[in-house]
């Protein structure tokens, strides 16, 4: 455990000893402030459904989310170990009493905690938000869970990405592209007419399951979802990094 922590910490100061971070953390958060503004604008609209909430559009509910979260992934996880790899300095980590699980575990945590934090830093809307009208904290508290679970996900599927490559461009390309597939897995459901077949389709799609987090639902079915895809990314990680071929 104290391995990982320090392994983890040391993957954390990296990123935010980057000038990238602080490039990348201030164009997400103008972004994110502009958006909000703009649903701000369109919900006060007496014509808008009363029904519809800021959470449910702020996560998941525009197309700047996803293409935040998908831009994010992929820049927060190019440099994983493609960096260390290009570099030579993953031989020494390697050979350091720690184990392979630790250091995926590790550059997993980095890379996700630095998401989180990102995402974190936008509660401040909702919190200026609250001083001029009241809402309901249940689907935005969700709405968060579900943002940083599914930021889970497309972390694991970048570190992945970054450990088959040394060029951290080849890595931020290989893991937005496979994280599109993904997200287009639901666009099938409209060519299948076969009620079970669409019903796995629906399942798999990373797009509907957020659907529940912002309308204030804990299902199980997405958290299983989420968890098990980050798992399997992870395993296949090891393995890749495990590999001799991958060491030379």
């Amino acid at each position: 455990m104290h391995n990982l922590f320090a392994l983890t910490s040391r993957e954390l100061k990296a990123f935010w000893y980057s000038p990238i971070a602080y490039v990348v953390g201030a164009l997400f958060l103008l972004m994110q402030g502009w958006v909000f503004w703009l649903l701000l604008a369109v919900l006060n609209d007496p014509r808008v459904d009363p029904s519809w909430t800021m959470a449910q559009f702020f996560f998941g509910g525009t197309f700047f989310y996803w293409f935040s979260v998908l831009l994010m992934a992929s820049l927060l996880t190019m440099r994983t170990f493609s960096e260390e790899k290009r570099t030579g300095s993953i031989e020494l980590l390697l050979t350091a009493p720690v184990t392979d699980a630790q250091v995926v575990l590790a550059k997993f945590f980095g890379a996700w905690l630095a998401y989180a934090a990102l995402w974190a830093f936008t509660l401040i809307f909702f919190f200026v938000l609250r001083s001029f009208a009241s809402f309901d904290w249940a689907p935005v508290l969700t709405g968060y869970a579900g943002t940083w679970l599914l930021g889970g996900v497309l972390i694991a599927i970048g570190v992945l990405a970054s450990s088959l490559t040394r060029n951290q461009v080849i890595a931020a390309v290989l893991s937005f592209v496979t994280i599109m597939l993904l997200f287009s897995v639901g666009i099938l459901d409209v060519f299948v007419r076969d009620p079970e077949a669409s019903s796995l389709i629906k399942y798999l799609s990373l797009i509907d399951h957020l659907a529940s987090f912002s309308k204030g639902l804990l299902d199980t079915r997405p958290l299983v979802y989420y968890l098990s895809l980050t798992l399997i990314c992870l395993f296949l990680t090891g393995r890749v990094i495990g590999s001799p071929r991958w060491r030379s």
